[in-house]
């Protein structure tokens, strides 16, 4: 134990304490003039509270670099206060406003919902606005995403995705909820950024580990967005300027009794066609996103409140670009539009002091449109390398020529998936540390999907090898599917327990069907449970040791089968969802009121996995299945993190992990390959993502009053590459001709892996709070991935078909070559 904390010390040295003067606050009712005992005080930024004493006053430890602060103030049924406060306030007082909370002698109090915020160690890991502020608030588009991938056992995944692993997991695994209401693929620009815009989110919770019974659709992760409810008195206003985009979100009080929050997200890079045309004029339609968001909640009496929210997201990108050299050209069109929309509402309500009842429900629209077409032309001349190999045996000599006008490849695709959801869940208090919650989801889901792709593939015939168009189809109209859940939990235990525990079970059934296809899969019963064991508490070196252990099963139908069709040949009751079994173990230690200290270790069983396939390459033959897909997934993961404070904060954390997967073969024939990856059949492999170690450092240095310089770090082992050969030229029969091609080897290997990746962001920022007045201000400048010119992680080359020229730059992961500035104002009222 001592040279664990050694370990600590050396790890958190760079850190500093610094001491603080205290402010004296005087808290009282305005209209009665009684002081009020218990109210809570909190400085904006900071991580300490303070509460009042029986004569209303509180001392605040006041930060001695600071001139100004802004001071919160609540107290139960009383309308919370916000104040600035200088430093050269000798005494502070607040006149607190009783609200609509309150009536005659009724008292309200309200506990926290389960499941909403809350971080456990083995389950989950909360971000709020203010962990998030440094690491979501930089970048081309400023993005929750960019925090959470920093979070322990969360695999790294370049700049350019959105999308990572979660423990091992393939990054689908992972599940999205906004206010409680799943959201289908929340990504823009096809996963580059998600939806989830920092100036519209509260908090965020990952929940990596045995999470709740309450929960599910999800196999390795669950991600909870949590959005600000307006809880102002008074009317809120937000705005921002970023790099590519312009934010603008109020919040506004209806009556005493809700609130309004509404606002959006639009990219100004369209002006660059007005300001640059000829620069521009290959891009037909220039990256954009427009989104809006709103929520409203409204409590018509003390035991009831209405909630609603809803999204609107589109974005969307166009080219038509040609690329030409001395003897052939390249046309390139490619249009992409996307469409994220829901709208979802509720009610929570206690009939009674021991019950709860939540009912949530809404629908969900996810509509992309895609068309791509490549069109070569131009007479080419024989190589010499082609004449030496090949020169003889087609009659050719130096100078022949040959055609390749009309070799294209094409293909447009179109998904339209509507959801809609419904959940219902009661809990009932059965003793104060006792908690008994049963539910009720139900999910139904239509979608289409239309696909026609028009490919040049290389073939044997008779006379060798040749170039065969091949057309490629794929047409499902109103495939339906639903998903029924109940789930029954068990909650035991409080803040102050000694051991706190929660059992539960989860029952699932899926059902998919159109016009002339039914199928049933197998229902799921998946137990879970977790325990949480207070080993110290209040010490005289720490404030807490908490021990936890967890165990549980988690299932989810994989997109695919949403098309399944009667072609796939699908028997009734023998298709099963994706299904993985979790165990894990992990220790939380608090100490100083700020530091805290994280370890978990897992092990992770996939008991079945949907394989898909076609017995050949040109992708023109029958879907083959089957569920008979494993994996394996295994590792560990800490965070040491330090609290917002005066001079340094920040955390650092760290991820191994081993993930194995087998796909068997569902024809045994050489051509075979998968549906949605080209990943190898009959062999054990390690999937494209995977990265063993995860290192990532944020820290942030409060240099002066307001000024915030911080560094984020990353370290992180490179993914498996393919084995490949050298680049080759072979002959190939098209349109009645010999032309040469160039191609190479490849395969599936287990030992080469991309070149370590190791991104440096930078940021400064200054926040203002001018005295006597309601405008706060901050702008940052940052500075992506500073060391890109100094080092890049290598990867294969790719290469061109056509003249056989090898690609230069080989980086694993996305850039521009040069470090890539940012920059955000951000002004509220």
């Amino acid at each position: 134990m001592k040279n664990i904390f050694l370990f600590l010390l050396f790890l958190l040295s760079s850190f500093t304490i610094l001491c603080a003067a205290e402010l004296p606050v005087q808290i009282s009712d305005r209209d009665l003039e009684i002081p009020l005992e218990g109210a809570l005080l909190q400085i904006l930024g900071q991580e300490a509270t303070f509460y009042s004493d029986s004569e209303g006053s509180a001392l605040v430890e006041y930060p001695d670099e600071l001139q100004r602060i802004v001071l919160l103030v609540h107290y139960p049924g009383y309308d919370s206060q916000r104040m600035t406060i200088s430093s050269k306030d000798a005494l502070v007082q607040v006149k607190m406003t009783i609200s609509g909370m309150i009536e005659g002698e009724e008292l309200v109090v309200e506990r926290k919902i389960i499941g909403k915020s809350d971080e456990e160690v083995g389950i989950s890991v909360v971000m709020d606005k203010e962990d998030m502020d440094v690491t979501a608030n930089l970048g081309i588009v400023e993005d929750v995403m960019n925090s959470v991938k920093t979070l322990p056992g969360v695999g790294y995944t370049s700049g350019w995705d959105a999308q990572p692993s979660i423990r091992g997991g393939y990054p689908d695994e992972m599940a999205a909820t906004m206010d409680g209401f799943y959201v289908t693929y929340p990504f823009h620009w096809g996963g580059a950024y998600s939806i989830f815009n920092p100036n519209m989110v509260e908090s965020v919770k990952l929940s990596h580990g045995v999470y709740s019974a309450r929960y599910g659709r999800a196999m390795s992760g669950l991600l909870e967005i949590t959005t600000i409810t307006a809880d102002e008195p008074e009317l809120r206003i937000d705005g921002s300027l970023s790099t590519t985009s312009t934010d603008l979100f109020i919040q506004s009080p209806i009556g005493k009794k809700g609130g309004l929050f509404a606002g959006g997200k639009v990219t100004y890079l369209d002006t660059a066609k007005l300001l640059y045309p000829d620069e521009t004029e290959a891009i037909t339609t220039m990256p954009y996103i427009r989104d809006f968001y709103t929520k409203m909640s409204y409590r018509p009496g003390s035991s009831v409140g209405l909630y609603m929210s809803g999204f609107y997201g589109t974005d969307g990108v166009g080219m038509d670009s040609n690329f030409e050299s001395e003897t052939y050209s390249t046309d390139v069109l490619f249009d992409y539009d996307y469409t994220n929309a829901f709208l979802a509402g509720g009610m929570d309500w206690s009939p009674g002091e021991k019950l709860y009842i939540d009912v949530l429900g809404g629908y969900n629209w996810n509509l992309m449109d895609m068309t791509f077409k490549a069109v070569n032309k131009g007479t080419m001349t024989y190589s010499e390398e082609f004449l030496q190999q090949y020169g003889d045996s087609f009659g050719l000599s130096e100078g022949d020529t040959y055609s390749i006008d009309g070799l294209e490849n094409s293909g447009t695709g179109s998904t339209d998936m509507q959801q809609g959801q419904l959940k219902l869940t009661v809990e009932r208090l059965m003793s104060p540390t006792d908690i008994l919650a049963v539910g009720t989801e139900t999910v139904v889901t239509t979608t289409s999907e239309s696909d026609d792709l028009e490919l040049w593939v290389p073939v044997d015939n008779e006379s060798g090898l040749g170039l065969k168009q091949y057309n490629f189809q794929t047409d499902v109209d109103g495939n339906h599917s639903l998903n029924s859940a109940g789930f029954m939990v068990w909650e035991h235990g409080s803040e102050n327990s000694l051991l706190k525990s929660e059992l539960g079970v989860r029952g699932e059934y899926y059902t998919i069907w159109n016009e002339d296809f039914t199928m049933h899969a197998r229902p799921l019963i998946n137990p879970r449970g977790s325990v949480t064991y207070n080993l110290l508490k209040d010490s005289k070196h720490l404030d807490a040791v908490n021990l936890t252990i967890g165990s549980g099963l988690f299932s989810s139908m994989p997109l695919e089968a949403e098309l399944s069709e009667k072609k796939y040949g699908i028997a009734d009751w023998e298709m099963s969802p994706d299904r993985a079994l979790f165990n894990l173990a992990g220790i939380e230690v608090h100490w100083n009121d700020k530091w805290k200290f994280k370890f978990e270790t897992y092990y992770k069983y996939y008991l079945n996995r949907m394989v898909l396939s076609s017995d050949d390459a040109t992708g023109d033959s029958l879907i083959h299945y089957n569920t008979d897909g494993k994996g394996h997934t295994a590792g560990f993961d800490f965070m040491v993190q330090k609290k917002i404070a005066r001079k340094w904060d920040g955390y650092i954390s760290y991820s191994f992990i081993w993930a194995r997967f087998y796909n068997p073969s569902n024809t045994g024939t050489e051509s075979e390959t998968l549906l949605t990856s080209n990943e190898p059949l009959d062999q054990w492999y390690y999937p494209y993502y995977h990265r063993f170690h995860n290192l990532n450092m944020v820290i942030n240095w409060r240099f002066q009053p307001g000024w915030t310089f911080s560094v984020i770090g990353q370290l992180a082992t490179g993914a498996p590459r393919d084995k490949v050969g050298d680049v080759t030229v072979y002959p190939v029969e098209y349109e009645g001709q010999v032309i040469e091609q160039y191609g190479r080897a490849s395969s599936y290997s287990d030992s080469l892996r991309d070149g370590v990746s190791a991104p440096v962001d930078i940021r400064l920022s200054y926040a203002h709070y001018p005295e006597n007045s309601r405008v706060q201000w901050e702008w940052y400048i940052a500075v992506e991935d500073i060391l890109t010119q100094i080092y890049k992680p290598s990867t294969n080359s790719d290469y061109n078909e056509i003249t056989g020229e090898e690609n230069s730059d080989t980086s694993a992961d996305f850039d521009i070559g040069i470090p890539l500035p940012s920059f955000g104002l951000k002004v509220s009222y």
